[in-house]
């Protein structure tokens, strides 16, 4: 009896331990209760409850841990009331029943049965057989348990995966970017990176820096379609359309970083649409003012909206869209006023580049009125300038004098760190030198190498070669030589005489400045700036505007600079060999400077190089060694793909034989066979066993040139045409004009070459037509035939579509300027062939093609008349037709001073 009543104790015991067991199982699935939760766990447990203390709370509840809940040790049977408790707290922690408002009130209310409200949303409780299967079921459950958690595992690491995947995938994406090579290689990419959804993949971080990596490689699609996903907007698929705003404000906003919305921004503007930016700017605005606390963007993003406002102001974009251009820089002023550019775009308040963004635009406009108002605006807001800013102000000066003034507001300021770069003295030193203001420059010269230590010595050299180029192509050319030689040039060389002048009044002015030697390292581009200068100084007649006080030749001076070349271990380029070559004027010195150039330098011999040197033969009418040249080009394989060389060649025959149209062409005895030209030859007799020189030796130099012509027109017939190309019009001009200062031509062999040349295709135009007739020599009647029948139509039919004698345009159009050429040699040949009543009805023939006869018409008659023979009779009233011609190609002119002393009555109707 006592073993039946023991094991009924047991089991009783076990079942309560179950009961107490399964609590603690399953109150673990919540994590914590909720304040409701814990009210109606106090109304149903008493203080004195061993499940939680007498001291505790509603609040404090809330904060208990299941796993915290302490129960009894002892083996006693809950009493029934503690049961329903129990109950209730299993209900409330299961996290297979939700419970609602409703439940909770009903469990609330005293009247309810609490364990019939439970059993109504729970599965029905099994009750073990024996301790063994109970045992058995919880193991079941652990197992289940752990099961899902595997699962869950598994499902995060497949997640995890995944995302490793597509972070390897993007970053073989992005690193193909900088390997890409053409438009469709980009194209490719930017779909990859689209179907990608960057924006739903990843975190911030990584999509702000997609997107810069993005609009720097210029796929605009995918930068704008992932900035919209940044700041919550719904964007239509093409970029063209415009994006609208999504309202929802439950719609995550993230505004990227300032380098990444920059970015953007440069891409945009680099291709010019400015509607874009502004969209973006409209966006990133709205978010900004939903996040809390506004926030403001970047002064960058003002700068660099402004910089495509103000965009390319060149003389041609404002003549082709006057109002844009216009509507774009107002629109940029008034984003500098107090306050436009935070209410409207959420930027931050402009900055001096801001400021100097917009005055740069108004100082190409020369409107001096927005830069009146940009500059008050400045300085409403308080911003400083800075040099950019005088700069601007500098190139909006419309005359020396208020260049100076604005230098003076420079070098007079107590701002130490306001001081002349190289943009400022470009634009002050020919207004200073003009003015004779020599020791300011030299002391601004003196401050500029060395207020900055951090300035590279290439930064200088490029700055100076800026300095001597801008003074050089004003005429200042001992300006130049003296700021060389005071900076560039050694010691130990001589100086210029000018130069000597130059420094002498620097130091005799008031200020007593010393001039102090900074010397920095000469390069080519210096020496070439001087040898440009003193070219152009001997041409007056291209550069009379020129002037020097030194007693030496331009010759001289470029001669001793090149010595100074060699003597300082300066290498001369190709473009100083082309600028020695034009001055040289004699066959002698042409040869002698090539070979000391050779000497010294070791650039490679290109046909621009070939090309100077036989220019440089024909101006001073050596024709043989330009042959000679020419030759060895085609020997050592280095003509141009075009037909550029064979035109030079004959461009210099033509001038050759202007000089002296008889002489024999003798290569073999020529100065070009002193030249050091050490190159291998390639092509060795191309000519059916002969060469140039073969072909055109023992011919004069117009001979020569029609025999050139008839090679390259005959080039494909007879397999040249790897060698010679086919003849252009220039090679047709420089013939015609090499053949018109030859006797004997004729009008045969004139009209022949002009037909020739239209079977050819070629378009004729003035110059040709001008040489044509110029070919006729002093046959006036034959050439006024020519003109009549050949010559004027084809110049009229050519160009039918530019033919509108009532436009303003007429004079601007080739048609008018190949009848001007045309007239001229017309009246060139009138004055060989002493005939001033013909050249007088040409100019009215003129006047009635709607061409304005002028000076150059005379000048062009008194030419003829020069080269005239001395055995032609002259046409009765000569004289007077001659007082005719110079009446009616004359205009009058109240300011030319060579008609003061002119005592002639004009009656102007």
């Amino acid at each position: 009896m006592m073993m039946i009543h023991a094991s009924c104790f047991i089991v009783h015991v076990s079942i309560a331990c179950l009961t107490w067991f399964h609590v603690i199982v399953t109150v673990p699935h919540v994590a914590s209760f909720s304040p409701s939760t814990s009210t109606m766990i106090m109304r149903f447990l008493p203080s004195s409850s061993p499940l939680i203390s007498s001291s505790s709370t509603a609040s404090s509840i809330s904060n208990v841990k299941p796993s915290n809940i302490q129960f009894p040790h002892t083996a006693t049977i809950p009493t029934s009331q503690t049961a329903k408790r129990l109950l209730a707290l299993k209900y409330l922690s299961s996290s297979r029943i939700k419970s609602t408002r409703d439940h909770e009130f009903d469990i609330m209310d005293d009247n309810v049965n609490v364990e019939e409200e439970v059993n109504k949303y729970r599965s029905k409780r099994r009750q073990p057989p024996d301790s063994r299967t109970a045992t058995r079921w919880v193991i079941e459950s652990i197992e289940k348990i752990l099961q899902q958690q595997q699962q869950q595992q598994q499902r995060r690491r497949l997640q995890q995966e995944e995302e490793q995947g597509d972070g390897d995938k993007l970053l073989q994406i992005l690193y193909r970017i900088p390997k890409v090579r053409s438009k469709e290689e980009a194209q490719i990419l930017e779909n990859e990176l689209i179907h990608m959804r960057v924006e739903e993949k990843f975190s911030w971080d990584v999509q702000e820096r997609v997107l810069k990596v993005a609009s720097m490689a210029g796929f605009v699609k995918v930068s704008l379609q992932m900035l919209d996903s940044m700041l919550g907007v719904t964007t239509s698929t093409k970029v063209s359309q415009t994006h609208t705003m999504d309202e929802n404000v439950d719609v995550p906003v993230y505004i990227p970083s300032s380098m990444a919305y920059i970015s953007v921004l440069n891409r945009l503007r680099k291709w010019n649409r400015v509607d874009l930016m502004r969209d973006i700017l409209e966006k990133l605005s709205n978010a900004c003012k939903r996040k809390e606390g506004q926030q403001m963007l970047h002064v960058v993003a003002l700068n660099t909206y402004l910089a495509a406002l103000c965009g390319d102001q060149s003389q041609s974009v404002i003549m082709n869209d006057e109002m844009k251009s216009y509507e774009f820089i107002q629109e940029a002023i008034s984003l500098l006023e107090t306050g436009v550019a935070t209410e409207r775009y959420s930027l931050s308040n402009p900055d001096v580049m801001s400021f100097n963004t917009v005055l740069n635009a108004v100082a190409i406009r020369r409107n001096e009125t927005m830069m009146e108002h940009v500059m008050q605006l400045m300085q409403e807001q308080g911003v400083l300038p800075d040099v950019v800013t005088y700069n601007a102000m500098l190139k909006a000066a419309p005359t020396a004098d208020a260049k100076i003034l604005i230098l003076d507001k420079i070098l007079n300021s107590t701002d130490l760190d306001l001081v002349p770069d190289r943009y400022t003295i470009e634009m002050v030193l020919v207004p200073l030198v003009k003015q004779g203001r020599i020791a300011t420059v030299m002391r601004m010269l003196q401050s500029f190498c060395s207020y900055d230590h951090q300035k590279s010595q290439y930064s200088l050299q490029n700055a100076f070669s800026t300095f001597l180029l801008a003074l050089v192509k004003d005429g200042e050319i001992d300006a130049a030589r003296a700021i060389f030689d005071r900076f560039l040039l050694s010691p130990s060389l001589e100086q210029s005489d000018s130069t000597m002048d130059f420094v002498s009044m620097a130091q005799g002015e008031r200020d007593g400045t010393k001039i102090q030697l900074v010397l920095l390292k000469p390069i080519t581009r210096h020496f070439n700036a001087l040898f440009e200068g003193y070219r152009n100084l001997n041409d007056p007649y291209k550069y009379s505007h020129m002037t020097t006080s030194s007693s030496v030749s331009p010759r001289e001076h470029a001669r001793n600079l090149f010595h100074h070349m060699r003597a300082m271990n300066v290498s001369p380029d190709s473009f100083t060999l082309t600028l020695l070559m034009s001055m040289q004027n004699s066959t002698e010195e042409i040869t002698e400077t090539w070979n000391d150039i050779m000497d010294i330098s070791d650039f490679i011999l290109q046909p621009p190089v070939f090309h100077s040197l036989i220019t440089a033969y024909g101006k001073v009418g050596d024709a043989s060694s330009a042959c000679y040249v020419f030759n060895k080009m085609i020997l050592i394989d280095c003509l141009s793909h075009a037909s550029n060389s064979w035109c030079v060649l004959l461009s210099a025959l033509s001038k050759a034989s202007s000089s002296n149209s008889r002489e024999i062409i003798q290569c073999n005895t020529c100065s070009g066979n002193d030249l050091k030209i050490d190159m291998m030859n390639v092509n060795e007799k191309p000519f059916r066993g002969k060469d140039l020189v073969d072909l055109v030796d023992g011919y004069t130099f117009p001979q020569a040139a029609k025999i050139i012509l008839d090679l390259m027109s005959s080039s494909y017939s007879k397999g040249y045409k790897d060698i010679i190309p086919r003849p252009n019009s220039q090679a047709y001009c420089s013939v015609a004009s090499a053949l018109s200062h030859m006797d004997g031509v004729g009008p045969g062999l004139a009209m022949g070459m002009f037909k020739n040349a239209t079977v050819n295709g070629q378009r004729v135009d003035g110059r040709f037509l001008n040489a044509i007739i110029r070919c006729y020599g002093d046959n006036i009647t034959s050439a006024v035939d020519a003109w009549k029948n050949e010559f004027r139509p084809t110049v009229l039919n050519s160009f039918t579509e530019e033919i509108d004698r009532s436009s303003r345009n007429f004079q601007k159009s080739r048609v008018y300027k190949n009848l001007v050429a045309s007239y001229h040699g017309l009246i060139y040949v009138a004055g060989r062939a002493y005939r001033p009543d013909i050249a007088l009805r040409l100019v009215y023939a003129m006047r009635k093609e709607g061409v304005e006869p002028t000076e150059a018409a005379l000048n062009t008659y008194n030419s003829g008349a020069r080269e005239r023979k001395d055995d032609i009779a002259k046409v009765k009233l000569h004289g007077q037709y001659e007082n005719l011609l110079l009446v009616e190609c004359a205009k009058y002119d109240s300011k030319d001073k060579r008609r003061q002393a002119d005592q002639r009555i004009r009656i102007i109707l």
